[in-house]
């Protein structure tokens, strides 16, 4: 893990102009990751975002995996050295949007800054509708942005060599397991604080998330 408060990079804040709720933030420069090890084997650094070691990248690229995009990273170690073999990790892949059997609804809505909140998961098996998704590898749902879906493949593949820094869960088992957050709303923004801005105007505008 990285330390989260130190690590991010350069970012810009979007303000709402009727409210003062936040409106989220988005990063305009390099991904930059400080961590208190000097473990050169962590080839998954997890911070505010991911970043992955280009020997993992190599080997996604070779397993002809989809859905993902990388950009420029920086990881510092304790002992004061720099590594720019890492690169920021972003799943690109789309699978629309909650299915509502899952329980997701929209609670709240900001027509200003695209603020969105909505109501807990109480069916987690029923999250993804299957007939949105367009088949990648990686995978989001909206609104539920921070958590990263992969296919069986990727999975088992991940699992056969061996790769230290990540832990599978069934489809957010995290998240009901706890008590608390299991019934919280699930706050959400625009698109474009998540994806590159051609695949936040792809998937995002027709349902107004852009």
């Amino acid at each position: 893990m990285a330390d989260f408060n130190k690590s991010f990079g350069e970012r810009e804040s979007i303000c709402c102009p009727i409210s003062f709720h936040n409106g989220g933030h988005r990063r305009i420069g390099p991904l930059y990751l400080e961590v208190k090890h000097n473990r050169r084997d962590e080839l998954i650094i997890w911070g505010h975002d991911l970043a992955i070691h280009e020997k993992i990248l190599d080997q996604f690229e070779k397993q002809g995996f989809t859905g993902y995009r990388v950009k420029p990273a920086a990881v510092h170690f304790r002992d004061g050295a720099t590594s720019t073999e890492y690169h920021e990790f972003l799943v690109t892949g789309w699978a629309g949007t909650a299915s509502p059997e899952s329980g997701v609804r929209l609670v709240e809505s900001c027509p200003a800054c695209l603020r969105k909140e909505y109501s807990p998961i109480t069916n987690p098996e029923k999250v993804i509708d299957w007939s949105q998704w367009t088949g990648e590898d990686f995978f989001v749902v909206y609104p539920l942005m921070g958590t990263r879906f992969i296919t069986e493949r990727v999975a088992k593949w991940l699992q056969s060599q061996k790769v230290k820094s990540f832990r599978l869960e069934k489809e957010f088992d995290v998240r009901q397991r706890d008590s608390i957050i299991s019934k919280l709303n699930i706050p959400a923004g625009r698109l474009s604080l998540h994806f590159p801005q051609d695949l936040a105007n792809k998937y995002g505008k027709p349902l107004g998330l852009e």
